[in-house]
């Protein structure tokens, strides 16, 4: 296979892991939800809640198709299998919890906006430019949408802890390579690493007492 072959199998998943594709939209969705919740969960608090309201449209707009892009490529593409060393329930649990996930940033990326233009309000982009609404103001279904969209960020911050302890999990006692995964891609034929023979983990486990 050639080197440009090669470069352009690592951008799709695969058995073993996760391509480039996937391992940036993971980052760049990351980095853009965590911002979200900070920035909208201090709104009610701030002392300028309209420039507070403004930065947080104009972040979610500004990564409003990434974002889409991570839970379509996402429901399309699928998870690769379990580890090895993983228990099947573990893994299933994991990817009900990442589901979870996409749905929940799903119904804010349809809830936001509709909140924003059923309140009779544009929704602006760093002062630049507004996206007029489209609709007329209906502040009952407002506030519908607004506990949408709360809901959906609680459910999104349960879910990232859930993660984040997964992670921890992976990283410090079952040292399977999990985290790894979703910082390089996998190589095209890549296997996942070979379960640990039972009598080896017990061996380890008599030489430390």
């Amino acid at each position: 296979m050639s080197a440009a072959a090669s470069g352009r199998s690592r951008l799709r998943d695969t058995a073993a892991g996760y391509g480039w594709i996937s391992i940036a939209l993971h980052w760049i969705t990351g980095v853009a939800v965590l911002v979200l919740l900070f920035v909208g969960s201090s709104i009610a608090s701030a002392e300028d809640r309209a420039g507070m309201v403004l930065l947080h449209t104009s972040i979610a707009l500004s990564s409003y198709a990434f974002l889409w892009a991570r839970i379509v490529w996402r429901v399309r593409t699928g998870h690769p299998g379990p580890l090895p060393n993983q228990r099947r329930s573990f893994f299933l649990v994991g990817k009900a919890v990442h589901y979870a996930t996409l749905a929940a940033l799903a119904l804010m990326l349809v809830s936001g906006p509709l909140m924003v233009w059923s309140g009779g309000e544009s929704i602006g982009m760093f002062g630049w430019f507004s996206i007029p609404s489209p609709m007329s103001a209906h502040h009952a279904l407002r506030d519908f949408l607004h506990g949408v969209h709360a809901t959906s960020a609680t459910v999104i911050l349960i879910a990232v802890v859930l993660h984040l302890g997964g992670v921890y999990k992976h990283a410090a006692f079952d040292q399977d390579g999990t985290f790894g995964k979703m910082l390089v891609a996998a190589k095209p034929g890549e296997q996942a690493p070979a379960a640990k023979p039972a009598i080896d983990r017990a061996a380890v486990d008599l030489g430390g007492q």
